[in-house]
C-alpha cells in the first residue's frame, strides 16, 4: 500500500519542489530528535533550498547557541535525512 509519505519520498527524487516539501516535513517531524528538545522550542527549520537548510531562532541567544553546534546539527541532518545537506544557515527570526 503506497502512503503518502511513500509518495511524497519517491516525487521528492525526480522533482525540487517535492524534494523541498518533502525534506522541510521530514525536519518538522524530526525536530526534536535533531535539536533537541529544548532548542526545537525556539527554533524551527525554515527552508531549503540549493542543499541549504536555513533554521529560525526566536531569540539571538538561540541563534548563538546552535551556531556554535552547526558542524553536530549539520551530521544530525545527514544522518536523518536522506539527502545530501551543503550547509546550514542559522539566523534570527524576523519579527513582524
Amino acid at each position: 500500500m503506497l502512503t503518502l509519505r511513500k509518495i511524497f519520498s519517491e516525487l521528492a527524487l525526480k522533482d525540487a519542489f517535492f524534494k523541498k516539501i518533502y525534506i522541510l516535513s521530514q525536519l518538522e517531524e524530526m525536530s526534536e530528535k535533531i535539536l533537541g528538545t529544548n532548542i526545537s522550542k525556539h527554533c524551527k527549520f525554515s527552508s531549503f533550498e540549493d542543499g541549504m537548510i536555513t533554521i529560525e531562532c526566536d531569540d539571538n541567544i538561540w541563534t548563538n547557541e546552535l551556531k556554535k553546534m552547526k558542524r553536530q546539527i549539520k551530521k544530525r541532518l545527514e544522518e536523518h535525512i536522506k539527502f545530501p545537506i551543503n550547509d546550514v544557515k542559522i539566523q534570527t527570526e524576523r519579527k513582524k
